[in-house]
C-alpha cells in the first residue's frame, strides 16, 4: 500500500515538473513571417541553449492569461509638442518614441500605441503584455545557437536606452539595445494630411563586434536582426467598440469585424506584400492566401479610423494583423520590415537534403510608413479606399480615364497549343487568324458593339512554349495573318493585345536562353522551375527577360498590334534572383518589371496585367483577372470591394472569365456590383479538341458558339449598367441587407444588386431574385 502511495506521489510530481515547464511559441515562416505557432520563439520564454538573456523573467513560466496587469502605456501628459501644421500636431515621448497625432479640426487622437481605454480590459499574457507598450517587436536569429529559429523580442524587454533630438517637422529616435549589439535609428515626421515612420535601416547596427578572445567567441550567440514591427500597435481598440474593423489588403479587401466574443487563437494574419518570393519560398512555405497586391491596411474604431500605405521597403513588407482575443484585447494591423530571409540550403545535388537556415547579409535600404487620419463623422473602407484613390492620383501619377460610349468586351482568344502525341507532339490550332475575324464579326453583329481582344497561344510553337515567340504560329497564320486580324480588329475600332506572360519562362532555350546561365536562382544557387499543368519550365532571369522583350519591340511593332498584355512574373510576381550572371534584389526585380511596362508602353502604345500588383499601375490601362475574392481566412468576416472602389473611374479591370470557373450567374452580378467589365476565353474549335492538350484541358468551355449569344446579352447588361460611369468614381458601397448591396457613383447614378434566390422589396426599391437594378442618377 505505501508502494503505491509512493509511486502515485513520484507520478504527481513529475507531472507538475512537466507542466511548469518553459513554453515556447513558434511559428513556421520562410522569411520571418509568424502566425504565433511554428519556429519563432518568444525570448521571454527562452530555452537554456539560447540563455544569453539572462534577466529572471526569461526564466520563468509565462501563462497565456493573467489578470495581472504589467507596467502601463506612456503618459500623454508627459508628451512634448514636436510639429504642427494647418491640420496636424505632432507630440512625441522622448522616453519611448511614442508619439500621438491630433486632428486640430476634429479633435480626434491617433496614438502610435493601443487606446489606453482598454488597457485593463482582457486576459492577456504578461508578455503580450510588454509587447503592446514597446515602441518596435523585432526578431532575430542567434547563427551560433540555432540557425533556423527566429526568436520574439521588443525594445522594452531589452532594457535599451534612447537618444532623441527633433528634426525638421517630425523627430529621430535611435534606439540601442547593448544587450543585443542592436542600433535601430527611426524618424518620425508630419506631413499636410499624414504621419510618416521610417526606419533608416542602411544606419542599423545588428551585432556585436566580434570577440577576439576564443572563448568568449564561442559564447556570443551571433544575434541578428530578422524583422521588425514599428509602433506595431497604432491605433490599436479593443472591441468594447464594436462599430469597427480591421482592413486587410485580401483579395479586392476584407475586414475581421471587432467581436467582443470572438473565440480565442494564437493565429495571425502574415502575408508578403507582392506575394511570395520564390528565392527564399518551396512548395511547403508558399502561401495558400490570397496574395497581397496593395501595400496597404487600416483600421475603424467607433467614428476614428486611418489607413496605413507602405512607401519605402514595400518589397520587404509582410502585412501582420490580429483580432482580439488572439494574443491579447486588442485588435491591431501593422507592417513587418523583413531583413533577412529563411532558406533551404541542399547539401547534394539532388537537393533533397539539406537544412533550413537565415541569409546572413542583411538587406538595408529604408523602411517608411505612412499614417493618414481619416476625415468625417463615421469614416469606414470607403472613405480607407478614397483615401488610398487620392494617393494613387498625387503621389503615383494616375489620372481619371477617358469616358467612351460604350464598355468593352475583354475578348480572349486562344490560339495553339502542343496536341501531346506517343512518339512525338504536334501543334494544335485552335483559333487561326481567319478564324479569329470570323468569330469577332459574329459576335459583332450580336450587339458586341466595342471589344478589347487579346491572343493567346500565337507564338511560334504555341500556348506552352516559352522562348523563340517571334514569328507567329504558321499554322494561325504566320505574321501576315496576325496583320491582317489586327487590320481588320483595327477598322472596328477594337484593340489588339498579344500575350507576353509567356517571356517569363523559357523551355526552348530559344533567344540565346541558356538555363545555368540565365535562370533564375534561390539563395543556395538553385535554378528555380515552374510545374505546372505538367511542365517543367524555368523562371528567366529579370535581367535576361528585359534584354529579351527590349529586343523583340521592333518585330512586335510591325504587326501594329496596341501592346503587350503582361502576368505571371512581370506586373504579377516579384523574385529575387541570386544568378551571379544576372543578380537583381527584390527592390531592382520591380525596378526592372517597372521598367519593362514603361519601355512597352513607349514602343508599342498601352501595357495591360494579369493579376497585377499595384506597382504595376503607374504604366497600365487595364487590370486582368483582378482578385474579386478573399481567402475566407480563420478570422477574415467579410470582403469589399476596397481596390475596385480606390481603381474605379482610374482604370479598367476585370475578373475571371465569364465562361470559366463557378457560379456563372454570381460571377455576373459581382461583375456588376463592383463596375468590372466582362471577361471571356474563347476558341473556333469545340472544346473537346483542348483535351489533346495536357496544358490546356484547365480551360474548358470555350467553344464560341456555345457562349456567343450569353456573351452578347451580358455585354448589353454590362453596358446598360455601366457605360455612363467608366470615368466616374465609386462614392459609396454598401451591404443594405443580407446578399443586397448597392453601389453608388458620383454622378449620383446607385446599381443595387441581389444575390439572394428571392426578391428582395424595401419601400419602392423592387429587386428580382439573382438581378439588379439601377437607381436614376446616371447622366
Amino acid at each position: 500500500m505505501f508502494k503505491k502511495k509512493a509511486m502515485l506521489l513520484i507520478l504527481l510530481a513529475l507531472l507538475l515538473i512537466f507542466s511548469s515547464g518553459t513554453v515556447m511559441a513558434q511559428t513556421d515562416s520562410s522569411e520571418g513571417e509568424q502566425t504565433g505557432q511554428e519556429n519563432v520563439a518568444d525570448d521571454n520564454q527562452d530555452t537554456e541553449e539560447s540563455a544569453a538573456d539572462d534577466t529572471a523573467s526569461e526564466e520563468t513560466e509565462v501563462p497565456q492569461g493573467t489578470d495581472k496587469v504589467v507596467g502601463s502605456l506612456p503618459d500623454e501628459s508627459k508628451f512634448e509638442a514636436v510639429a504642427e501644421n494647418e491640420n496636424l500636431i505632432l507630440q512625441a515621448d522622448p522616453k519611448s518614441g511614442h508619439f500621438t497625432v491630433t486632428n486640430k479640426q476634429s479633435g480626434k487622437v491617433l496614438r502610435s500605441f493601443p487606446n489606453p481605454q482598454g488597457w485593463g480590459e482582457g486576459q492577456t499574457s504578461e508578455v503580450w503584455q510588454v509587447h503592446l507598450q514597446s515602441p518596435f517587436m523585432f526578431t532575430y536569429v542567434e547563427f551560433n545557437v540555432r540557425k533556423d529559429v527566429v526568436k520574439e523580442s521588443n525594445f522594452n524587454s531589452q532594457g535599451g536606452t534612447v537618444d532623441y533630438k527633433k528634426i525638421e517637422n517630425g523627430f529621430q529616435i535611435t534606439y540601442d539595445l547593448p544587450k543585443m549589439g542592436f542600433v535601430i535609428p527611426v524618424e518620425v515626421r508630419l506631413a499636410d494630411d499624414y504621419v510618416e515612420t521610417r526606419i533608416l535601416a542602411d544606419d542599423i547596427v545588428d551585432g556585436k563586434e566580434a570577440p577576439k578572445d576564443k572563448e568568449e567567441a564561442k559564447k556570443d550567440p551571433k544575434s541578428r536582426l530578422v524583422s521588425l514591427r514599428l509602433f506595431p500597435f497604432l491605433g490599436a481598440e479593443t472591441s468594447e467598440k464594436e462599430n469597427g474593423y480591421v482592413f486587410l489588403p485580401d483579395g479586392p479587401g476584407a475586414l475581421i469585424e471587432f467581436q467582443k466574443d470572438r473565440a480565442s487563437t494564437n493565429n495571425l494574419y502574415t502575408e508578403r506584400v507582392y506575394g511570395d518570393d520564390l528565392a527564399f519560398s518551396s512548395n511547403s512555405t508558399l502561401s495558400n492566401r490570397q496574395p497581397v497586391r496593395m501595400p496597404t491596411f487600416g483600421i475603424k474604431a467607433g467614428n476614428d479610423a486611418f489607413l496605413g500605405i507602405i512607401e519605402d521597403g514595400d518589397v520587404y513588407a509582410n502585412i501582420v494583423s490580429a483580432p482580439s482575443q488572439s494574443l491579447s484585447q486588442y485588435n491591431w494591423v501593422t507592417a513587418e520590415h523583413l531583413f533577412r530571409f529563411k532558406f533551404f540550403q541542399p547539401t547534394n545535388r539532388k537537393t533533397f537534403a539539406g537544412f533550413h537556415t537565415y541569409s546572413e547579409e542583411m538587406q538595408r535600404g529604408d523602411r517608411s510608413v505612412r499614417y493618414y487620419m481619416l476625415e468625417g463623422k463615421d469614416p469606414g473602407y470607403v472613405d480607407m479606399a478614397t483615401k488610398y484613390r487620392e494617393y494613387l492620383m498625387k503621389d503615383q501619377g494616375l489620372s481619371r480615364q477617358e469616358a467612351s460610349e460604350n464598355i468593352r468586351l475583354q475578348l480572349d482568344l486562344l490560339g495553339g497549343g502542343t496536341k501531346n502525341g506517343f512518339i512525338r507532339d504536334s501543334f494544335l490550332s485552335l483559333t487561326t487568324t481567319e478564324e479569329a475575324t470570323q468569330m469577332v464579326k459574329e459576335l459583332n453583329s450580336l450587339g458586341v458593339e466595342d471589344m478589347e481582344i487579346h491572343y493567346y497561344g500565337w507564338q511560334r510553337k504555341g500556348y506552352e512554349n516559352y522562348g523563340g515567340h517571334f514569328p507567329v504560329a504558321k499554322k494561325l497564320g504566320g505574321n501576315e495573318g496576325m496583320k491582317k486580324f489586327v487590320d481588320f480588329a483595327h477598322n472596328k475600332g477594337f484593340a489588339v493585345y498579344l500575350d507576353a506572360s509567356s517571356y517569363t519562362f523559357n523551355n526552348t532555350n530559344k533567344d540565346g536562353f541558356r538555363p545555368n546561365r540565365d535562370g533564375l536562382r534561390d539563395l543556395s544557387s538553385t535554378i528555380i522551375k515552374f510545374y505546372e499543368y505538367g511542365g517543367d519550365n524555368v523562371l528567366v532571369s529579370p535581367k535576361f527577360m528585359e534584354k529579351t522583350i527590349l529586343k523583340d519591340f521592333k518585330k512586335a511593332k510591325e504587326l501594329q498590334i496596341d501592346g503587350y498584355l503582361y502576368g505571371s512574373g512581370i506586373g504579377a510576381m516579384l523574385s529575387t534572383d541570386y544568378n551571379d550572371q544576372h543578380f537583381a534584389d527584390r527592390q531592382e526585380a520591380k525596378e526592372i518589371q517597372e521598367n519593362i511596362m514603361a519601355k512597352t508602353k513607349e514602343e508599342l502604345g498601352e501595357v495591360r496585367v494579369t493579376y497585377g500588383n499595384f506597382y504595376s499601375l503607374k504604366n497600365i490601362n487595364h487590370l486582368r483577372q483582378m482578385e474579386n475574392d478573399y481567402s475566407y481566412d480563420l478570422f477574415v468576416d467579410r470582403k469589399i470591394p476596397f481596390a475596385q472602389i480606390a481603381l474605379h473611374g482610374l482604370m479598367s479591370y476585370s475578373f475571371d472569365y465569364g465562361n470559366i470557373g463557378g457560379d456563372t450567374k454570381e460571377s455576373f452580378l459581382q461583375g456588376i456590383e463592383y463596375g468590372a467589365l466582362p471577361s471571356f476565353i474563347l476558341t473556333y474549335e469545340k472544346t473537346q479538341k483542348l483535351m489533346d492538350s495536357n496544358s490546356l484541358r484547365r480551360f474548358y468551355s470555350t467553344y464560341y458558339k456555345g457562349w456567343e449569344e450569353e456573351i452578347a446579352a451580358q455585354y448589353q447588361s454590362f453596358n446598360e449598367a455601366l457605360a455612363d460611369v467608366q470615368d466616374q468614381f465609386i462614392v459609396d458601397h454598401q451591404q443594405i441587407a443580407k446578399g443586397v448591396f448597392k453601389t453608388t457613383y458620383e454622378n449620383g447614378k446607385s446599381i443595387v444588386v441581389n444575390y439572394n434566390k428571392q426578391p428582395y422589396h424595401h419601400g419602392d426599391l423592387a429587386v428580382e431574385a439573382e438581378d439588379y437594378t439601377i437607381l436614376e442618377g446616371g447622366r
